[in-house]
């Protein structure tokens, strides 16, 4: 899960605050590790409460190194990762301060990929905090927890001889309870227990057998050994100086081994109850303290006995044909583990408790996922384990009433977890121009900074330029892009659920190109074209001849797309001068002819 700071400033008061409450005091030994990763733009304070109060020093949290996670790192095997800012995949690391107890990102806070510390605390403690702070941008970061397991295992032995299907148990000093039995070889095993010290493990002796049926003190944390050690804790039964042991067995019909059914052994001769037992998990009793070479009998629930003879004193317990126990004796249990109407697959063990709570029966599902005990009538509990991560369902049937010469059925179904809900987070926004319209069909791409967070998200605006990018994974960093030449991407961390705060994007408006002149529409020219010359009346003056003539500035006189108003209206001018001069002249000739009159 990623985790931010409470807001991106760098200072105090916008860190955050997570505190990690143990249901007890964590296992010591340096048995398990925490670890933060993607520390580059931010830094995070770390501090702790150990066992008993007070707070760990930054020796008790236990500080192992800096590495980074990408593949490209020291270490092969990690994530693969993009490029850091500076070209390089895999090599920032953060660094530890221990007077502070604070993990700091890199010098330039710049966001990378991968950057991590580990810690493996050498106290138990009840409580972890880690305040994270920004530096720079949009940081996230995130805690893991590993931790390590160690095993107790042994064997149970009569004389030598392995015991089969005998209960043994753990208890842990907390008072956790574990259980299991000997399988055809008499060993056991516990191999994932939490590294602590002072387990008691615990078997079903013999009946008349030498030696001890506990074994306390057992500790699987051991000083200056981080991550514990595996212990041993064997069990081994003898018969008393002189006598001798049996290990027998007991089935039905079919050859299933019956358990908790009462099984003893007389003398005949005298009468005598030499043992008084019963069957453990395998169907198998055993009696110790027999006299050696001796004809004894053997009942099973109070049927007829059957005749045994024990072996050679001080030497292996004899191991008699089975004896099979009558119908009318034994009662069955008998049930389905099933996933969703789905029988479970072969292997899945399930147990049977008589009501003191003690283990009296452990089987296999077969193939069908049926599991069978045959035992003595009385009340039971069924029990397994949850065939699949997450999946409900009752782990035990209690009150089952078995009786004999009868069989009960005891079905064990589960559900599967339903589907995690997938929340995800979208980011609105819209497009406009600098003129304030709005920008259509353009691309706006969402791409995470991390690429483990998931594919780039792409929407086209509509016509209103709005845009909504769905699908997009919670408290993760994204850059937003619109495909418009100049446009300014946003880098943007989204909420935790439902919808960011809208994004607004302006861009250069489009610029409207001027079309050029229509070749079939010219403009005209302002040039003034040259018009001939008329003489006033007894003057002189030119006149062009046919074909020819100055062109001046106007060019020539064919219609050219020049503009002929100014040369028309200069022409008019001159003709009107050249009338009024006329008008004049005739005027005075008159006046002269009267004078001379």
């Amino acid at each position: 899960m990623n985790q931010r700071p409470q807001a991106d400033r760098p200072n105090g008061d916008s860190a955050s605050t997570t505190t990690y409450t143990f249901d007890g005091a964590t296992p010591g030994a340096q048995s398990w590790s925490f670890v933060l990763g993607d520390i580059d733009a931010d830094q995070a304070t770390i501090s702790a409460t150990v066992a008993g109060g007070g707070a760990a020093t930054a020796e008790q949290l236990g500080y192992q190194g800096s590495y980074n996670s990408c593949s490209a790192a020291p270490t092969a095997g990690g994530w693969s990762c993009t490029p850091d800012p500076d070209g390089t995949t895999g090599k920032d690391q953060p660094t530890w301060d221990a007077a502070t107890r604070t993990l700091t990102g890199n010098a330039a806070a710049s966001d990378t990929a991968g950057a991590s510390a580990w810690f493996t605390p050498t106290a138990s403690l009840t409580s972890l905090t880690i305040t994270y702070q920004q530096r720079s941008g949009f940081p996230v970061y995130q805690t893991w927890f590993a931790n390590r397991t160690a095993a107790i295992s042994g064997t149970a032995t009569l004389d030598g001889t392995p015991i089969p299907g005998a209960t043994v148990t753990v208890t842990a000093p907390r008072g956790t309870v574990y259980t299991t039995t000997t399988d055809a070889d008499g060993n056991y095993v516990f191999p994932q227990l939490p590294v602590i010290a002072n387990y008691r493990v615990e078997i079903t002796p013999p009946a008349g057998a030498d030696g001890d049926a506990t074994v306390t003190g057992v500790s699987l944390a051991v000083a200056g050994t981080p991550g514990g050690v595996d212990k041993t804790a064997d069990f081994a039964f003898t018969s008393p100086d002189d006598t001798t042991s049996v290990i027998g067995t007991v089935t039905d019909d079919d050859g299933n081994p019956v358990s908790n059914v009462p099984v003893v052994i007389t003398d005949p001769d005298t009468g005598d109850t030499l043992v008084d037992t019963t069957t453990n998990s395998d169907g198998v009793y055993t009696g110790s303290d027999l006299p050696a070479g001796t004809e004894l009998d053997v009942s099973v629930a109070d049927e007829p006995p059957v005749s045994i003879t024990t072996g050679d004193a001080d030497a292996a317990p004899v191991e008699p044909e089975p004896i099979v126990a009558p119908p009318a004796v034994i009662a069955t249990i008998t049930g389905v583990v099933s996933l969703d109407g789905t029988p479970v697959p072969a292997g899945v063990v399930v147990e049977l408790l008589d009501e003191s709570g003690a283990v009296v029966g452990s089987d296999t599902t077969d193939a069908d996922g049926r599991y069978t005990f045959a035992t003595s009538a009385g009340t039971y509990t069924a029990r397994t384990v949850v065939p699949a991560a997450g999946a409900t369902g009752d782990t035990a049937n209690t009150g089952i009433a078995a009786v004999a010469g009868t069989s009960v059925t005891s079905d064990l179904p589960f559900t599967s977890a339903a589907a995690p809900e997938v929340i995800t987070t979208d980011q609105p926004g819209t497009v406009v121009d600098t003129n304030g319209d709005p920008v259509a069909g353009v691309d706006v791409v969402a791409t995470p900074t991390d690429p483990e967070a998931g594919p780039p998200v792409t929407v086209a605006t509509d016509s209103d330029g709005a845009f909504d990018l769905v699908d997009l994974q919670p408290t993760t960093e994204y850059t937003i892009t619109v495909d418009v030449d100049g446009a300014t991407p946003v880098t943007v961390v989204t909420p935790e659920d439902g919808a960011a705060t809208p994004l607004a994007f302006v861009v250069e408006a489009a610029v409207t190109p001027v079309p050029s002149p229509s070749p079939s529409a010219p403009t005209p020219s302002n040039s003034p074209t040259a018009v001939p010359t008329v003489p006033a009346a007894g003057g002189s003056g030119n006149a062009p001849a046919a074909g020819s003539g100055d062109v001046g500035d106007g060019g020539p006189l064919a219609y050219t797309g020049a503009d002929l108003k100014p040369g028309l209206i200069a022409a008019g001018v001159l003709v009107l001068l050249g009338a009024a001069l006329l008008t004049y002249r005739a005027v005075r000739n008159r006046r002269r002819s009267h004078l001379q009159d």
